[in-house]
Protein backbone atom coordinates (compact mmCIF):
# COMPACT_ATOMS: atom_id res chain seq x y z
CA UNK A 1 0.00 0.00 0.00
CA UNK A 2 3.02 2.91 0.84
CA UNK A 3 4.37 1.76 -2.35
CA UNK A 4 1.31 2.07 -4.53
CA UNK A 5 0.59 5.61 -2.43
CA UNK A 6 4.60 6.71 -3.55
CA UNK A 7 4.24 5.71 -6.79
CA UNK A 8 0.94 7.66 -7.47
CA UNK A 9 2.66 10.67 -5.81
CA UNK A 10 5.60 10.35 -8.32
CA UNK A 11 3.83 9.78 -11.65
CA UNK A 12 2.21 12.98 -10.41
CA UNK A 13 5.26 14.83 -9.51
CA UNK A 14 7.21 14.01 -12.73
CA UNK A 15 4.31 13.41 -15.25
CA UNK A 16 1.82 16.63 -14.05
CA UNK A 17 2.32 20.03 -14.31
CA UNK A 18 0.79 20.13 -10.19
CA UNK A 19 3.77 18.08 -9.66
CA UNK A 20 5.96 21.58 -9.43
CA UNK A 21 4.56 21.57 -6.02
CA UNK A 22 5.24 17.85 -5.38
CA UNK A 23 7.65 16.54 -3.22
CA UNK A 24 10.26 14.31 -5.52
CA UNK A 25 13.60 13.11 -3.96
CA UNK A 26 12.97 14.10 -0.07
CA UNK A 27 9.74 11.43 -0.77
CA UNK A 28 12.13 9.22 -2.08
CA UNK A 29 14.82 9.65 0.79
CA UNK A 30 11.96 9.46 3.48
CA UNK A 31 10.97 5.76 1.88
CA UNK A 32 14.86 4.61 1.46
CA UNK A 33 14.37 5.68 5.85
CA UNK A 34 11.38 3.30 5.86
CA UNK A 35 13.33 0.79 4.18
CA UNK A 36 16.45 1.17 5.98
CA UNK A 37 14.59 0.13 9.46
CA UNK A 38 12.85 -3.01 7.27
CA UNK A 39 9.36 -1.15 7.06
CA UNK A 40 9.20 -1.79 3.17
CA UNK A 41 12.03 -4.18 1.05
CA UNK A 42 15.10 -2.19 -0.66
CA UNK A 43 14.64 -3.98 -3.50
CA UNK A 44 10.72 -3.54 -4.01
CA UNK A 45 11.33 0.43 -3.11
CA UNK A 46 13.74 0.90 -5.87
CA UNK A 47 12.05 -0.55 -9.06
CA UNK A 48 8.99 1.46 -7.46
CA UNK A 49 10.41 4.63 -7.74
CA UNK A 50 12.31 4.07 -10.87
CA UNK A 51 9.58 3.22 -12.88
CA UNK A 52 6.56 5.63 -11.39
CA UNK A 53 9.45 8.36 -12.01
CA UNK A 54 9.59 7.20 -15.66
CA UNK A 55 6.03 6.75 -16.46
CA UNK A 56 5.35 10.70 -15.28
CA UNK A 57 8.65 11.55 -17.17
CA UNK A 58 6.60 9.77 -20.39
CA UNK A 59 3.21 11.32 -19.76
CA UNK A 60 4.96 14.61 -20.06
CA UNK A 61 6.72 14.50 -23.42
CA UNK A 62 3.63 12.73 -24.67
CA UNK A 63 1.86 15.68 -23.54
CA UNK A 64 4.53 17.91 -24.64
CA UNK A 65 4.41 17.15 -27.97
CA UNK A 66 0.47 17.75 -28.30
CA UNK A 67 1.29 21.10 -26.80
CA UNK A 68 -0.38 20.15 -23.74
CA UNK A 69 -4.07 21.86 -22.47
CA UNK A 70 -5.63 24.96 -21.01
CA UNK A 71 -3.36 24.63 -18.29
CA UNK A 72 -0.43 23.99 -20.00
CA UNK A 73 -1.06 26.84 -21.97
CA UNK A 74 -1.66 29.37 -18.94
CA UNK A 75 1.58 28.44 -17.82
CA UNK A 76 3.38 29.38 -21.24
CA UNK A 77 1.35 32.47 -21.05
CA UNK A 78 2.49 33.11 -17.37
CA UNK A 79 6.48 32.55 -18.63
CA UNK A 80 5.54 34.91 -21.90
CA UNK A 81 5.96 33.69 -25.39
CA UNK A 82 9.71 34.92 -25.45
CA UNK A 83 10.71 33.28 -22.25
CA UNK A 84 9.09 29.81 -23.66
CA UNK A 85 10.54 30.22 -27.31
CA UNK A 86 14.24 30.46 -24.85
CA UNK A 87 13.90 27.72 -23.19
CA UNK A 88 13.17 26.04 -26.10
CA UNK A 89 16.23 27.48 -28.16
CA UNK A 90 18.36 26.86 -25.37
CA UNK A 91 17.38 22.64 -25.13
CA UNK A 92 17.65 22.96 -29.22
CA UNK A 93 21.03 20.08 -29.96
CA UNK A 94 21.14 19.63 -25.89
CA UNK A 95 17.82 17.90 -25.20
CA UNK A 96 19.46 14.65 -23.99
CA UNK A 97 21.75 16.15 -21.56
CA UNK A 98 18.87 18.54 -20.27
CA UNK A 99 17.06 15.45 -20.00
CA UNK A 100 19.64 13.10 -18.39
CA UNK A 101 20.60 16.19 -15.49
CA UNK A 102 16.71 17.12 -15.22
CA UNK A 103 15.93 13.79 -13.26
CA UNK A 104 17.79 14.45 -10.46
CA UNK A 105 16.52 18.21 -9.83
CA UNK A 106 13.21 19.29 -8.72
CA UNK A 107 10.66 21.39 -10.79
CA UNK A 108 13.27 20.65 -14.27
CA UNK A 109 12.00 16.81 -13.74
CA UNK A 110 8.62 18.03 -14.42
CA UNK A 111 8.99 20.76 -16.81
CA UNK A 112 11.76 19.37 -19.28
CA UNK A 113 10.27 16.31 -20.84
CA UNK A 114 7.42 18.67 -22.10
CA UNK A 115 10.41 20.74 -23.74
CA UNK A 116 12.15 18.07 -24.99
CA UNK A 117 9.24 17.08 -26.90
CA UNK A 118 8.91 20.51 -28.20
CA UNK A 119 12.55 20.68 -29.32
CA UNK A 120 11.95 17.90 -31.77
CA UNK A 121 14.03 14.86 -29.58
CA UNK A 122 12.53 11.32 -30.78
CA UNK A 123 10.63 9.38 -28.36
CA UNK A 124 13.18 6.44 -28.25
CA UNK A 125 15.81 9.11 -27.63
CA UNK A 126 14.28 10.63 -24.72
CA UNK A 127 13.30 7.13 -23.30
CA UNK A 128 16.77 5.98 -23.78
CA UNK A 129 18.03 9.18 -21.59
CA UNK A 130 15.15 9.11 -19.13
CA UNK A 131 14.47 5.16 -18.07
CA UNK A 132 18.44 4.67 -17.04
CA UNK A 133 18.69 8.08 -15.28
CA UNK A 134 15.31 7.22 -13.47
CA UNK A 135 16.99 4.30 -12.40
CA UNK A 136 20.13 6.11 -11.45
CA UNK A 137 17.96 8.37 -9.27
CA UNK A 138 15.85 5.79 -7.62
CA UNK A 139 19.08 3.59 -6.74
CA UNK A 140 20.63 6.40 -4.96
CA UNK A 141 17.92 8.24 -3.40
CA UNK A 142 16.89 5.01 -1.82
CA UNK A 143 20.07 3.24 -0.55
CA UNK A 144 20.90 6.92 1.04
CA UNK A 145 17.58 6.73 2.74
CA UNK A 146 18.18 3.22 3.54
CA UNK A 147 21.60 3.65 5.29
CA UNK A 148 20.71 6.86 7.22
CA UNK A 149 17.50 4.64 8.40
CA UNK A 150 20.09 1.96 9.13
CA UNK A 151 23.02 4.16 10.76
CA UNK A 152 19.98 5.66 12.86
CA UNK A 153 18.64 1.65 13.92
CA UNK A 154 22.31 1.41 15.27
CA UNK A 155 22.26 4.39 17.07
CA UNK A 156 19.08 3.51 18.89
CA UNK A 157 20.29 -0.06 19.64
CA UNK A 158 23.03 1.44 21.12
CA UNK A 159 21.64 4.37 23.36
CA UNK A 160 17.90 3.41 23.40
CA UNK A 161 15.05 5.69 23.48
CA UNK A 162 17.25 9.14 24.36
CA UNK A 163 18.98 8.13 21.02
CA UNK A 164 18.06 11.11 19.00
CA UNK A 165 18.68 13.83 22.18
CA UNK A 166 22.12 12.36 22.67
CA UNK A 167 23.25 13.03 18.72
CA UNK A 168 21.67 16.34 18.80
CA UNK A 169 23.96 16.99 21.94
CA UNK A 170 26.78 15.66 21.04
CA UNK A 171 26.43 17.87 17.65
CA UNK A 172 26.04 20.76 19.46
CA UNK A 173 29.08 19.74 21.69
CA UNK A 174 31.07 19.58 18.70
CA UNK A 175 30.11 23.06 17.26
CA UNK A 176 30.57 24.71 20.23
CA UNK A 177 33.92 23.31 21.04
CA UNK A 178 35.09 24.31 17.21
CA UNK A 179 33.79 27.91 17.70
CA UNK A 180 35.77 28.77 20.99
CA UNK A 181 39.08 26.92 18.73
CA UNK A 182 38.17 29.83 16.08
CA UNK A 183 37.53 32.22 18.39
CA UNK A 184 40.99 31.32 20.26
CA UNK A 185 42.95 31.27 17.48
CA UNK A 186 41.27 35.08 15.95
CA UNK A 187 42.31 36.25 19.71
CA UNK A 188 46.05 34.86 19.63
CA UNK A 189 46.53 36.24 15.81
CA UNK A 190 45.20 39.89 17.12
CA UNK A 191 47.44 39.59 20.21
CA UNK A 192 50.98 38.17 18.20
CA UNK A 193 53.72 40.31 19.06
CA UNK A 194 53.87 41.36 15.51
CA UNK A 195 50.88 43.39 15.79
CA UNK A 196 51.16 44.64 19.34
CA UNK A 197 52.22 48.17 20.01
CA UNK A 198 55.41 49.23 21.46
CA UNK A 199 55.00 49.78 25.06
CA UNK A 200 51.76 48.04 25.09
CA UNK A 201 51.52 46.15 28.88
CA UNK A 202 54.82 47.29 29.75
CA UNK A 203 56.93 45.42 27.59
CA UNK A 204 58.56 46.19 23.74
CA UNK A 205 56.43 45.98 20.78
CA UNK A 206 56.83 46.06 17.01
CA UNK A 207 56.44 49.27 16.12
CA UNK A 208 57.62 50.83 13.01
CA UNK A 209 59.41 53.18 14.65
CA UNK A 210 61.36 51.29 16.68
Amino acid sequence: MLLAVVAVELMAESGLLVGVFLPGSPLVLALGFLAGQGVVEVWAAIPTVAAASALGGQHGFLRGRRRGGPLEQRVTARLGERRARRLDAALEGRAEVAVAVAQCFGVVRTLVPRLAARSGLSHARFTACNVPMAVVWASALVLLGAWSGAAYERVESVVGLMGLPLVAAAAAIVLVVQLIRRRRAARAASDSPGVTPAGANGRPGSSRFR
